[in-house]
Protein backbone atom coordinates (compact mmCIF):
# COMPACT_ATOMS: atom_id res chain seq x y z
CA UNK A 1 0.00 0.00 0.00
CA UNK A 2 0.90 2.92 -0.73
CA UNK A 3 1.41 6.32 1.14
CA UNK A 4 -1.66 7.88 -0.83
CA UNK A 5 -3.76 5.32 0.46
CA UNK A 6 -3.44 5.81 3.86
CA UNK A 7 -3.72 9.56 3.80
CA UNK A 8 -6.72 9.76 1.78
CA UNK A 9 -7.80 6.67 4.45
CA UNK A 10 -7.30 8.80 7.55
CA UNK A 11 -8.87 11.90 5.06
CA UNK A 12 -11.90 10.37 5.12
CA UNK A 13 -12.34 9.03 8.49
CA UNK A 14 -11.89 12.81 9.53
CA UNK A 15 -14.44 14.04 7.38
CA UNK A 16 -16.73 10.94 8.37
CA UNK A 17 -16.33 11.67 12.30
CA UNK A 18 -16.94 15.66 11.37
CA UNK A 19 -20.52 14.51 9.84
CA UNK A 20 -21.28 12.68 13.00
CA UNK A 21 -20.97 15.63 14.64
CA UNK A 22 -23.07 18.25 12.81
CA UNK A 23 -25.27 15.51 12.03
CA UNK A 24 -25.84 15.86 15.89
CA UNK A 25 -25.97 19.30 15.72
CA UNK A 26 -28.85 19.99 13.67
CA UNK A 27 -30.37 16.50 15.40
CA UNK A 28 -30.95 18.74 17.95
CA UNK A 29 -32.03 22.16 16.04
CA UNK A 30 -34.87 22.48 18.18
CA UNK A 31 -33.61 21.43 21.99
CA UNK A 32 -33.76 24.24 24.30
CA UNK A 33 -30.54 25.65 25.32
CA UNK A 34 -28.08 22.90 23.16
CA UNK A 35 -24.87 24.02 22.83
CA UNK A 36 -23.15 23.27 19.83
CA UNK A 37 -20.40 20.95 19.08
CA UNK A 38 -17.00 20.92 17.51
CA UNK A 39 -14.58 18.65 16.71
CA UNK A 40 -10.70 18.80 17.04
CA UNK A 41 -8.16 16.59 15.52
CA UNK A 42 -4.77 16.83 17.26
CA UNK A 43 -3.27 15.14 14.09
CA UNK A 44 -5.35 12.28 11.39
CA UNK A 45 -5.21 9.62 14.47
CA UNK A 46 -6.63 11.43 17.83
CA UNK A 47 -9.73 14.07 18.03
CA UNK A 48 -11.56 15.45 20.72
CA UNK A 49 -15.22 16.66 20.19
CA UNK A 50 -16.28 19.68 22.66
CA UNK A 51 -19.15 22.14 23.38
CA UNK A 52 -18.94 25.62 22.20
CA UNK A 53 -20.68 27.70 25.21
CA UNK A 54 -21.50 30.83 23.34
CA UNK A 55 -25.45 31.60 24.48
CA UNK A 56 -28.08 30.94 21.86
CA UNK A 57 -31.06 33.62 21.06
CA UNK A 58 -33.87 33.84 23.83
CA UNK A 59 -37.27 33.23 22.61
CA UNK A 60 -40.39 33.82 23.97
CA UNK A 61 -42.80 30.98 24.36
CA UNK A 62 -45.49 32.42 27.47
CA UNK A 63 -45.36 29.10 29.28
CA UNK A 64 -44.64 29.91 32.64
CA UNK A 65 -42.68 26.64 33.58
CA UNK A 66 -40.18 27.55 31.08
CA UNK A 67 -36.96 30.12 31.85
CA UNK A 68 -33.59 31.37 29.92
CA UNK A 69 -30.84 32.19 30.82
CA UNK A 70 -28.97 35.37 30.08
CA UNK A 71 -25.59 35.60 30.97
CA UNK A 72 -22.23 33.55 32.29
CA UNK A 73 -24.62 30.84 34.14
CA UNK A 74 -26.32 27.32 34.56
CA UNK A 75 -29.07 25.49 36.42
CA UNK A 76 -27.93 23.08 38.89
CA UNK A 77 -29.61 19.22 38.53
CA UNK A 78 -30.02 16.11 40.51
CA UNK A 79 -29.77 13.38 37.77
CA UNK A 80 -29.22 9.94 38.37
CA UNK A 81 -25.06 10.34 38.11
CA UNK A 82 -24.81 13.23 39.82
CA UNK A 83 -25.10 16.74 39.88
CA UNK A 84 -25.33 18.03 36.21
CA UNK A 85 -25.23 21.36 34.50
CA UNK A 86 -27.37 22.96 31.85
CA UNK A 87 -29.51 26.23 30.42
CA UNK A 88 -32.42 23.96 28.97
CA UNK A 89 -35.25 25.97 31.00
CA UNK A 90 -37.86 23.96 29.76
CA UNK A 91 -39.04 22.72 33.16
CA UNK A 92 -42.07 20.95 34.55
CA UNK A 93 -43.56 19.63 37.59
CA UNK A 94 -43.74 15.88 38.34
CA UNK A 95 -47.08 14.21 40.87
CA UNK A 96 -45.09 15.83 43.87
CA UNK A 97 -45.11 19.06 42.40
CA UNK A 98 -41.20 19.20 42.50
CA UNK A 99 -39.62 21.77 39.89
CA UNK A 100 -37.66 19.34 37.09
CA UNK A 101 -36.65 18.89 33.88
CA UNK A 102 -37.62 17.16 30.77
CA UNK A 103 -35.82 13.74 32.23
CA UNK A 104 -37.63 14.05 35.72
CA UNK A 105 -34.63 15.73 37.23
CA UNK A 106 -35.14 18.10 40.03
CA UNK A 107 -33.73 21.35 39.65
CA UNK A 108 -31.55 22.74 42.29
CA UNK A 109 -32.65 25.83 44.63
CA UNK A 110 -30.29 26.99 47.69
CA UNK A 111 -31.87 24.35 49.76
CA UNK A 112 -31.69 21.68 47.26
CA UNK A 113 -35.15 20.47 45.09
CA UNK A 114 -37.98 22.98 44.93
CA UNK A 115 -41.42 21.97 45.65
CA UNK A 116 -44.50 24.30 45.02
CA UNK A 117 -47.44 22.99 47.23
CA UNK A 118 -49.69 25.62 45.38
CA UNK A 119 -48.18 24.58 42.02
CA UNK A 120 -47.51 27.87 41.13
CA UNK A 121 -44.69 28.94 39.53
CA UNK A 122 -43.09 32.50 39.64
CA UNK A 123 -39.87 33.39 39.51
CA UNK A 124 -38.05 36.51 39.68
CA UNK A 125 -35.00 37.93 37.33
CA UNK A 126 -32.80 36.89 40.23
CA UNK A 127 -33.76 33.54 40.47
CA UNK A 128 -35.75 34.27 43.30
CA UNK A 129 -38.59 31.24 43.53
CA UNK A 130 -42.45 32.09 44.85
CA UNK A 131 -45.85 29.84 45.03
CA UNK A 132 -47.59 32.13 44.62
CA UNK A 133 -46.96 35.14 46.64
CA UNK A 134 -44.93 32.51 48.82
CA UNK A 135 -40.91 32.81 47.98
CA UNK A 136 -40.00 29.47 48.60
CA UNK A 137 -35.75 29.11 47.22
CA UNK A 138 -33.56 30.82 44.72
CA UNK A 139 -32.50 28.65 42.13
CA UNK A 140 -28.92 27.60 42.05
CA UNK A 141 -27.28 29.37 39.15
CA UNK A 142 -23.83 28.72 39.10
CA UNK A 143 -21.08 29.71 36.91
CA UNK A 144 -17.55 27.88 35.97
CA UNK A 145 -13.82 29.83 34.88
CA UNK A 146 -13.38 30.44 31.59
CA UNK A 147 -10.15 27.91 31.52
CA UNK A 148 -12.18 25.34 33.36
CA UNK A 149 -13.22 22.56 30.76
CA UNK A 150 -17.01 21.83 30.47
CA UNK A 151 -17.86 18.01 28.32
CA UNK A 152 -21.05 16.75 27.69
CA UNK A 153 -23.23 14.25 30.11
CA UNK A 154 -26.60 12.27 29.72
CA UNK A 155 -28.82 13.87 27.17
CA UNK A 156 -26.57 16.91 26.50
CA UNK A 157 -26.32 18.04 29.88
CA UNK A 158 -22.72 19.48 30.89
CA UNK A 159 -19.80 18.08 33.83
CA UNK A 160 -16.35 19.80 34.07
CA UNK A 161 -13.95 17.45 32.35
CA UNK A 162 -11.85 16.98 35.81
CA UNK A 163 -13.93 16.26 38.74
CA UNK A 164 -11.90 18.87 40.87
CA UNK A 165 -13.41 21.35 39.14
CA UNK A 166 -16.06 23.10 41.19
CA UNK A 167 -18.99 26.29 40.21
CA UNK A 168 -19.15 29.51 41.24
CA UNK A 169 -22.17 31.64 41.87
CA UNK A 170 -23.30 33.01 38.92
CA UNK A 171 -22.78 36.77 39.34
CA UNK A 172 -23.65 38.04 35.83
CA UNK A 173 -27.00 36.19 35.44
CA UNK A 174 -30.78 36.83 35.32
CA UNK A 175 -33.42 34.41 34.54
CA UNK A 176 -36.67 35.41 32.20
CA UNK A 177 -39.73 33.81 32.83
CA UNK A 178 -41.70 32.35 29.53
CA UNK A 179 -39.23 31.86 27.20
CA UNK A 180 -35.99 29.55 26.39
CA UNK A 181 -32.50 29.94 25.23
CA UNK A 182 -32.18 28.55 21.29
CA UNK A 183 -29.45 26.33 20.53
CA UNK A 184 -26.42 28.59 19.77
CA UNK A 185 -25.91 27.93 16.46
CA UNK A 186 -27.11 28.27 13.04
CA UNK A 187 -29.16 25.81 10.80
CA UNK A 188 -28.09 27.57 7.96
CA UNK A 189 -24.37 27.43 8.37
CA UNK A 190 -24.56 24.19 9.79
CA UNK A 191 -26.20 22.74 6.88
CA UNK A 192 -23.49 24.49 4.47
CA UNK A 193 -20.75 22.82 6.44
CA UNK A 194 -22.55 19.62 6.15
CA UNK A 195 -22.77 19.67 2.57
CA UNK A 196 -18.70 20.71 2.40
CA UNK A 197 -17.74 17.91 4.67
CA UNK A 198 -19.65 15.29 2.49
CA UNK A 199 -18.36 17.10 -0.74
CA UNK A 200 -14.54 16.48 1.23
CA UNK A 201 -15.48 12.90 2.33
CA UNK A 202 -16.81 11.63 -0.94
CA UNK A 203 -13.90 13.45 -2.82
CA UNK A 204 -11.47 11.32 -0.34
CA UNK A 205 -13.37 8.07 -1.04
CA UNK A 206 -12.70 8.70 -4.92
CA UNK A 207 -9.01 8.78 -4.25
CA UNK A 208 -9.75 5.58 -2.03
CA UNK A 209 -11.44 3.76 -4.86
CA UNK A 210 -8.34 5.35 -7.60
CA UNK A 211 -6.11 3.90 -5.39
CA UNK A 212 -7.38 0.57 -5.04
CA UNK A 213 -8.10 0.12 -8.88
CA UNK A 214 -4.13 0.81 -9.45
CA UNK A 215 -3.45 -1.63 -7.22
CA UNK A 216 -5.36 -3.99 -8.89
CA UNK A 217 -3.68 -3.17 -12.05
CA UNK A 218 -0.29 -3.92 -11.02
CA UNK A 219 -0.78 -6.81 -8.92
CA UNK A 220 -2.54 -7.97 -12.56
CA UNK A 221 0.71 -6.94 -14.43
CA UNK A 222 3.02 -8.64 -12.11
CA UNK A 223 1.30 -11.85 -12.12
CA UNK A 224 0.70 -12.24 -15.81
CA UNK A 225 4.77 -11.35 -16.73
Amino acid sequence: MRIGFYAAALGAFEQEKRLDVISNNLANAATPGYKRDSVHFKDFMFQSTYPRLDQGNIAQTGNPLDIALSGDGYLRVQSDDGTLYTRAGNLKLNRENVLVTQEGWPVLGKGGPITLENAEFRVEKSGQVFDGDTEVDTLDIVRFTPDAQLEKARSGYLKPAQSTVAPLPAEDCSVEQGALEEPNFDIVQEMTQMIETTRIFEAYQKTLRMHEEQDAKITTKLGNP
